[in-house]
């Protein structure tokens, strides 16, 4: 099982990973892809909030 999962999403995990996605196996077939670069945008809102009168 495990290896239909991995060959049926390869293209999509190493497309993922080369714009140095995170990539999570939730299921067979499923995947969560996460761009890390939204980590900056959370911490941007919480340092406004911390400035916002």
């Amino acid at each position: 099982m495990t290896m239909a999962d991995l060959a049926l999403c390869a293209d999509q995990d190493r497309w993922a990973r080369d714009l140095k996605w995170t990539v999570s196996r939730t299921g067979f077939g499923a995947r969560h892809y996460r761009d890390p670069r939204f980590d900056l945008v959370r911490e941007l809102e919480e340092v406004g909030r911390l400035f916002t009168v």
